[in-house]
């Protein structure tokens, strides 16, 4: 009988019915097993007991920080054997901008359907090489996007109003955080680089895309594809808060901004520096740390269930 493992954030609304749901659907046909997380990257830790213990799928039951967690957890694992598992994800975050690129829902036949077709889907990841506060170097993966600049600002705020979260919902708490940040934010200056290519200027934000959605369903970068090998690299340069609320419905549209300070490319790797003051590095809805950093995608990293 092949193994379930299910990654599932302890925090979630309505804990106990998910699970029984999830062992009413499953258990006559699979062996289903359940991590459940207590602390702050504790499914990276799970993710690694869940391999060692032999799983065949892999399913992460939360929001786009819980998956960033299992994916961490899955690329820093060893041995031979994790490359049998299939990754999938069961959304039940505020976000879930990584699920609503792929087609997935929160819709448990959805995810029977997909494990019962066993097909997936060879997705890119992304790493990022970067300065902890201490000064220390450190390596991080994430499946979506990472930003630097505003973006990490409004995450630090969306993720300290709990309370908010759940009588606004995802879309309306992450709009409301851009608005109150960008009355303090000021903009950064950084310098991006790559083969045959520099940028030096001060950012609003800068989003390294895998996928197209952050933000709660801001579609950030139109042309991202998860399996192309390819990072779609977007700068906001000098834009303003009415910059923003003229074009936020595009965003929500996932459609390309026409605008002199916003400017869209591809590469597969780039160098982010700063001028020495502290930018806020977020990857998936996590902090991760400070610049300079090194993004680079990672071909076909993931093995994932996709409609």
């Amino acid at each position: 009988m092949e193994k379930i493992s299910f990654i599932l954030h302890g925090k979630i609304r309505g804990k106990k019915s998910v699970k029984e749901s999830l062992n009413v659907r499953f258990s006559a046909d699979y062996e289903v097993r359940f991590y459940e997380t207590a602390y702050p990257r504790h499914a990276e830790k799970l993710t690694d007991l869940a391999l060692s213990d032999g799983c065949d799928f892999l399913i992460a039951v939360g929001g786009d920080g819980t998956l960033n967690e299992m994916v961490n957890g899955y690329l820093k694992a060893g041995g031979a054997e994790k490359f049998k598992t299939k990754l999938g994800v069961l959304p039940f975050g505020t976000g879930n901008d990584f699920a609503r690129g792929i087609g997935i829902y929160r819709n448990i036949d959805q995810l029977w359907d997909l494990i019962e077709l066993n097909q997936p889907r060879m997705l890119d990841a992304g790493s990022m090489q970067f300065r902890l506060p201490d000064g220390s170097i450190n390596l991080r993966y994430f499946d979506n996007i990472a930003d630097l600049g505003i973006g990490g600002d409004v995450v630090v705020r969306v993720n300290g109003v709990h309370l908010r979260k759940k009588i606004l919902g995802g879309k309306l708490t992450f709009f409301l955080s851009i608005l109150i940040t960008f009355l303090t934010y000021k903009h950064k200056k950084i310098t991006v680089s790559w083969e045959g290519f520099k940028w030096e200027g001060t950012v609003l934000s800068l989003v390294v895309a895998n996928g197209q959605y952050f933000g709660s369903g801001l579609g950030i970068a139109p042309e991202a594809k998860l399996d192309d090998g390819m990072f779609e690299v977007v700068i906001f340069a000098n834009l303003s808060i009415m910059d923003y609320l003229r074009n936020y419905s595009k965003l929500r549209r996932a459609e390309k901004i026409d605008h002199p300070e916003v400017f869209y490319h591809r590469t597969n790797q780039l160098l982010v520096e700063t001028d020495g003051n502290l930018i806020i590095v977020e990857a998936d809805g996590e902090i991760e740390g400070k610049a300079p950093i090194v993004y680079t995608c990672l071909p076909g990293a993931l093995k994932f269930l996709v409609p």
